[in-house]
């Protein structure tokens, strides 16, 4: 009996949230290649663990998470898991 594959792709931004806002720029960063907390309150983010915290609520239903990774210092990198 072969067991079936599960696929957990993460969906694109356009289906999770609302193009050009704040949630949807962080989400195509993490989708691409991850982005840095500096990055993310570059992009006017007073608050970038909210951000993190409302994109990985959103994609809990896809048994997906964000993890953050230290680099160096207070920076740290935010992946799709």
């Amino acid at each position: 009996m072969e067991q079936a594959a599960f696929n957990f792709k993460a969906p694109p931004a356009n289906e999770l949230f609302k193009p050009g806002s704040q949630k949807y720029k962080i989400y195509e960063r993490l989708l691409a290649d991850g982005i840095t907390n500096v990055e993310i309150n570059q992009l006017g983010a007073l608050s970038h663990t909210k951000r993190i915290s409302e994109i990985r609520a959103m994609l809990k239903p896809y048994l997906l998470d964000v993890v953050a990774e230290r680099l160096h210092g207070h920076v740290y990198i935010n992946k799709i898991k």
